[in-house]
């Protein structure tokens, strides 16, 4: 028999669920289970949803893995990687809610932290603890700064993250927030391949609002290369990025804030627009570069906008040049 969380009137004030995403991968889903078991904030809702049709095998491993009350859910069909996130926020009970990917990390006090600076903080929308890059292993590749003020307007939020990148924040998927706040920015938006969804949520829920952090607790993000954001392909990068544009001018939430701050938007839309391609860029300089033919690979980089594509020529050609220099080399070696 499944358990089941119950929990009384009382506690659902401050109830918070964490929903834990699942499609075919299920090694990682263990460990998820244990850094979120470590929680030291007790009123924990912990939901696990199965867009994989795995049948029993997904709650199976939390019966197995998870001694503390939870809720199970299952898609009859795989849906879209933003519309399971989504769904995940719906069937929230609790005040707040956290998204954890199952191949990511959270400390031990990430709840009780961010719930108490947020508590502290209503005018914040969400509140963000440090952020650090890991390796399958579990080790730190790289972290964000220690110098985050508690609490950033909307727009220093936006401007700092995908703008000056000051304080070298990279992943907004995993934070507390306000389930009936994150409801009413509509989830996460249904963008191709889950392209920059969580960014365009997080911005949706800076406008007009503020964010609080605290580098007392962290998100770890697991990467590699066949993490879902780097596993996809170059025309499926190229498709949810123009879609993350596309929402940018069409989102009614980001439309009204748009006509209102108009001179700000402008501004924070040309962030958020560069980011997008950048990323795309530097993957197709170096991910890309690595995994596709020679042709597949230069094709590749002009599906970015014009302004990109004397940077994208002069890339290959130097990239040219270096390959007839190493095999210069290794004749002359021979």
């Amino acid at each position: 028999m499944k358990r089941r969380l119950v929990s009384n009137s009382n506690d659902m004030d401050k109830l918070v669920t964490i929903g834990i995403p699942i499609y075919k991968r299920l090694e990682f889903l263990p460990n998820a289970l244990r850094v979120v078991a470590a929680q030291d904030y007790p009123y924990i809702d912990l939901l696990v949803s199965d867009n994989g049709v795995n049948g029993t095998a997904v709650s199976d491993l939390v019966d197995r893995h998870y001694a503390r009350p939870y809720r199970f859910r299952q898609n009859e069909a795989t849906v879209s990687p933003s519309t399971h996130f989504t769904q995940l926020i719906q069937h929230a009970r609790g005040e707040y809610f956290v998204a954890l990917p199952d191949d990511d990390e959270i400390t031990p006090n990430f709840v009780s932290e961010l719930l108490r600076v947020i508590e502290r903080h209503p005018e914040a929308s969400a509140a963000f603890g440090r952020e650090e890059a890991i390796d399958p292993a579990g080790r730190v590749i790289r972290q964000s700064k220690d110098t985050i003020p508690e609490v950033l307007s909307g727009f220093d939020f936006i401007k700092t993250t995908w703008g000056t990148r000051e304080y070298r924040l990279g992943s907004l998927c995993t934070y507390l927030a306000r389930t009936e706040t994150l409801l009413s920015c509509g989830g996460f938006p249904d963008i191709w391949a889950g392209t920059s969804d969580e960014d365009l949520l997080a911005v949706k829920l800076a406008l007009d609002s503020s964010v609080a952090f605290s580098t007392r607790c962290s998100y770890r993000k697991r990467v590699y290369e066949t993490s879902l954001g780097y596993s996809i392909g170059t025309k499926d990068l190229a498709r949810g990025i123009r879609e993350f544009v596309s929402l940018l001018d069409s989102d009614a939430r980001v439309r009204r804030y748009a006509a209102e701050h108009p001179l700000e938007w402008k501004e924070l839309r040309g962030y958020l627009v560069t980011s997008a391609w950048n990323t795309y860029y530097f993957r197709w300089a170096d991910l890309y570069r690595r995994r596709l033919s020679p042709v597949k690979w230069a094709a590749a980089g002009f599906a970015l906008p014009l302004r990109y594509h004397r940077r994208v020529a002069r890339f290959i050609l130097g990239a040219g040049k270096s390959a007839m220099l190493g095999h210069a080399q290794r004749a002359f070696r021979s």
